[in-house]
């Protein structure tokens, strides 16, 4: 007996461990590719939210501010509206302002964020107001205050990129490179991103330090680093207990194969568990014991029951091949019987029997119960003639109606006795339809086309051959060509299927001198 061993045909201990492993370390990776991916989607999200939440606010407040200098030309609530002239002088006061503005077209953002007509700084928006211009003057704190810069700075710039306006004063008189997206300003490090102002010649631009992001996604990554922990953490004591497993596994397996190995010396084999430190893998093997012990004690039992069995199978076999030589002599004697009551037909049965079988290898039968049917379908297709009287069986001329509504009624007496003859129905089949026509004008039952088993339709076709080459009281023996082309002419298509009838042909072409010449 070979021993037992650690692989085969089912996955190894080894590989499931090293498949769990695979699928530890993807599970990691697949943590770490979800973290860095979700980054993107939040970052977005931030720089969406506070992008148009805070410009969305300035650009609401510049409209408004505009829209209510143009319709009343008057200030309120700290913002200044002066009308100037084309060469931005003060039409009330007179006072040349044009040391301190410029334009180039209207609307214009000016650059200078020195306050004129409000203390400190301001921003300085032109608007052409027909005859005039209007100077609009906003305080720069209004914007510090309405706008909170805790987590993110708006600004707005003037076409040479000079900050006039933020939620932070502290960038007010500061140029910023809105090409690069990273950039550093005032100290701080993040990202920022302009967009031209509608109606206004200036720019909006929002910027987001990165310790924003690290508050917002705080949580997040708090989140995430605890699952990587815990995947970490597992898989840690996951690989630990696998360790022992292994080990434990081998230790056991070790033992069994070196138990199993001394049955090569003796019949029987002895087991000592080792004492291991999983207690599942104990209880195995006190149960591999208990199992073994048993064996022992009923192997001798068992040995004697098959030796016991054996003789009785070799009994069986004996009287299975007595039987089957008695059945293949009382088959053989009823088919003697049927020749010796019809005369006419000597060696008939033989002869179609012989072809009938060739004919099934032909076209591709090969199942053992089609071949057998086959066999003795063939050899006792005419068993009912047994019920058919002698004058009419042995009559030299052509038959009468009635004689011949007589004579097709063997088949069906033949049916009543194979029927009698138990898992032979197949063979019944043969021998009551082995008279059926492809076309369907056979007898008893008139079936047609696939409705006759090919079983009967190879009967039949060797069965109408076989009658036509041999004498009968009413005509003598045709020559196989003469056979085949009687049977070509006036049957196939009517009576035998023409795929049948060509294979057939092939057959006859192999092998039929030989049968018939024996015979």
């Amino acid at each position: 007996m070979e021993g037992l061993k650690s692989k085969g045909e089912a996955m190894s201990l080894k590989q499931t461990i090293s498949r769990f492993k695979r699928y530890g370390g993807l599970l990691v990776l697949i943590l770490i590719t979800s973290f860095v991916i979700g980054l993107f989607p939040l970052v977005r999200q931030i720089n969406s939210y506070y992008s148009k939440s805070y410009m969305r606010l300035l650009k609401s407040f510049l409209n408004e501010v505009t829209k209510h200098a143009v319709e009343s030309g008057q200030s309120s609530l700290g913002i200044v509206v002066r009308r100037l002239s084309k060469e931005l002088v003060d039409l009330a006061t007179g006072v040349d302002l044009s040391g301190i503005l410029s334009y180039e077209k209207l609307p214009w953002i000016c650059s200078e964020t020195r306050g004129i007509f409000v203390n400190g700084t301001s921003t300085k928006i032109l608007i052409d107001g027909g005859s005039h211009i209007l100077l609009i003057e906003i305080p720069a704190y209004m914007i510090d205050k309405m706008l909170s810069a805790e987590m993110a700075y708006v600004f707005l710039m003037a076409s040479d990129g000079t900050i006039v306006a933020c939620n932070d004063l502290n960038f007010l008189g500061m140029k910023a490179d809105t090409k690069k997206s990273f950039v550093r300003m005032n100290g701080t490090t993040g990202f920022v991103e302009s967009e031209p102002l509608e109606g206004l010649n200036g720019f909006i631009a929002f910027f987001i330090p990165l310790r924003t992001y690290s508050t917002v996604l705080l949580p997040y990554l708090l989140v995430a680093i605890a699952a990587l922990c815990g995947a970490a953490v597992w898989l840690s004591l996951a690989y630990s207990f696998e360790n022992r497993l292994v080990a434990g596994v081998n230790m056991v397996l070790d033992n069994i194969n070196q138990s199993l190995a001394k049955l090569d010396k003796t019949d029987e084999v002895f087991y000592v568990p080792l004492e291991t430190r999983i207690a599942e893998l104990n209880q195995l093997q006190a149960g591999i014991q208990k199992l073994i012990e048993a064996q022992k004690a009923s192997w001798h039992e068992l040995h004697a029951m098959m030796q016991s069995l054996q003789d009785t199978v070799n009994e069986l076999e004996e009287t299975q091949r007595t039987l089957q030589e008695r059945n293949t002599q009382i088959i053989a004697t009823l088919a003697e019987a049927i020749e010796i009551k019809d005369a006419n037909t000597l060696g008939h049965s033989d002869r179609v029997v012989t072809l009938a079988l060739e004919l099934a290898k032909e076209i591709g039968l090969k199942d053992p119960a089609d071949l057998e049917a086959i066999k003795f379908g063939a050899l006792l297709h005419d068993i009912g003639k047994i019920g058919i009287p002698e004058y009419i069986l042995n009559k030299p001329g052509r038959l009468t109606k009635q004689e011949y509504e007589v004579m097709k009624l063997h088949p069906i007496y033949g049916e009543k006795i194979i029927r009698k003859i138990s898992g032979w129905d197949l063979v019944a089949d043969i021998v009551r339809h082995h008279h059926e026509n492809y076309d369907g004008t056979g007898y008893p039952d008139g079936l047609k086309g696939s409705q006759i088993s090919l079983r009967a339709q190879i009967v039949s076709i060797v069965d109408v051959f076989c009658a036509l080459i041999e004498e009968r009281p009413y005509r003598p023996p045709m020559s196989l060509e003469e056979a085949l082309k009687l049977m070509q002419t006036e049957m196939v298509g009517t009576k035998f299927d023409p795929e049948l009838f060509e294979a057939f042909k092939r057959v006859l072409g192999k092998f039929a001198r030989i049968y018939i010449a024996g015979s």
